[in-house]
């Protein structure tokens, strides 16, 4: 028998884990392949978005959508989000640090809560308000420290980012969906084609040209399949706790590899937010509330 027949709750641990440690070094090989950010994202999403769609199409044996239905409806708001949330993060790693860029990053859930309460009518539980209140005291710390820097931009970009990626999380919370591969890889093609025309292409070393496939076609595709297949096995609380590791693991590789230090307060407001997520993540745990 299988591991998600005889163990299903291990296995939905080991795959969201192995998907969050495939994650982990996809900030620092956008560091180490450089050039234009534009044109990463577009080589990225055009890698990315292929190897969903050949997944989908001819590998994978799950009932699947034609083109037409993954853009139609919900399917095309999934599409959008995730090709605009592809693009918002290569941009943002491009104009501040990965430290930053992440920590941001992971007010996402909240911000969904946010997004669920205005289109969905979803109530917000107390401990929920406290834990965005204190994620978003997290961010104004994180943002201070770039005050009169270039790397204010790249801050709102992460914050973009989050709200797009928090809009994907709402409508996948709707339609309650198994099966979206296509419209992921309609997504990626969708942000790699909106980027071209803007994208400064130059030539990349055969060595840039390997971490760029290496990013696009294995980690993000191998990645995010190895995390879509952990809702279905653990509760969203559990989820959540092992993504939050990437934004305490990514950072560290980079100033680790590269000597990118994100700055004291970075780290405090990043220290404050990651305290909220996993003080709510604690709670949600607790009280079996998904």
């Amino acid at each position: 028998m299988k591991l998600s027949e005889t163990h299903p709750h291990a296995f939905g641990m080991l795959a969201t884990a192995l998907g969050v440690l495939v994650f982990v070094p996809d900030a620092l090989l956008l560091r180490l392949i450089g050039g234009d950010v534009l044109a990463l994202a577009f080589w990225r999403g055009l890698l990315a978005g292929s190897v969903f769609l050949l997944w989908s199409y001819f590998v994978s044996r799950a009932p699947r959508m034609s083109i037409k239905q993954s853009l139609s409806g919900p399917y095309l708001l999934i599409a959008l989000f995730e090709g605009a949330s592809m693009v918002l993060f290569c941009a943002s790693i491009g104009h501040t640090s990965v430290s930053n860029t992440l920590f941001i990053f992971s007010t996402a859930p909240f911000i969904a809560a946010v997004l669920s309460w205005i289109f969905l009518r979803e109530l917000i539980p107390p401990q929920t308000m406290m834990a965005i209140f204190f994620s978003m005291v997290g961010v104004i710390i994180i943002v201070s420290g770039s005050f009169g820097g270039s790397s204010i931009l790249g801050d709102g970009l992460a914050f973009l980012n989050a709200c797009s990626v928090a809009g994907f999380y709402v409508v996948l919370r709707k339609i309650k969906s198994e099966n979206i591969f296509t419209s992921l890889g309609a997504g990626y093609i969708i942000g790699a084609a909106a980027v071209a025309s803007f994208a400064n292409f130059e030539s990349y070393s055969i060595h840039q040209a390997g971490l760029l496939f290496l990013n696009g076609a294995v980690i993000i595709p191998l990645a995010i399949g190895l995390l879509s297949i952990g809702p279905r096995y653990l509760p969203a609380a559990e989820v959540s706790m092992f993504s939050v590791l990437e934004v305490i693991f990514a950072p560290l590789l980079v100033w680790l590899v590269l000597g990118e230090y994100p700055g004291g307060r970075s780290i405090f407001g990043g220290t404050v937010i990651l305290t909220a997520v996993f003080a709510h993540t604690f709670w949600r745990l607790r009280n079996n509330k998904d």
